[in-house]
């Protein structure tokens, strides 16, 4: 069986170094329909290309910071473990205000007319995303 992680053209949008960025999309794809990572921190290091547990673990405490994802402390055979799942998405989304005439020889054609966007930031759930990409 095959093992992937996909990095979405929105998650380079996030301000993330590429630890927090590799950390992020592993949850990511762990974080489908709500589930938890519950993967290791060695688990981490292997995806992201280090050694360092403090790696991973600073990028944790990083994306949980910036409030990318949750985290959920349990305890197993006297074992602390945290898992981690994505929380919401920020979403660059464009819509159109209307038009606008640019003058031109006093003629107006349709090629002197832009389409005026504005933009704006919406947050979604990332099964909000990722229902609104399936379509």
């Amino acid at each position: 069986m095959a093992t992937y992680v996909t990095i979405h053209d929105w998650m380079l949008e996030l301000g993330l170094t590429g630890s927090e960025l590799l950390a992020y999309a592993v949850i990511c794809s762990f974080g489908q329909d709500g589930k938890w990572f519950q993967g290791s921190a060695s688990y981490l290091c292997r995806w992201m290309g280090t050694k360092r547990k403090a790696t991973a673990l600073e990028s944790l405490s990083k994306l949980a910071e910036k409030g990318l994802v949750e985290k959920r402390e349990r305890w197993d055979k006297g074992k602390k473990i945290c898992d981690y799942r994505p929380v919401r998405v920020p979403v660059r989304k464009e819509y159109r205000t209307g038009t606008e005439t640019v003058p031109h020889n006093n003629k107006e054609s349709d090629s002197d007319k832009k389409e005026i966007y504005k933009e704006r930031i919406v947050h979604l759930s990332v099964d909000e995303f990722l229902e609104s990409h399936r379509r």
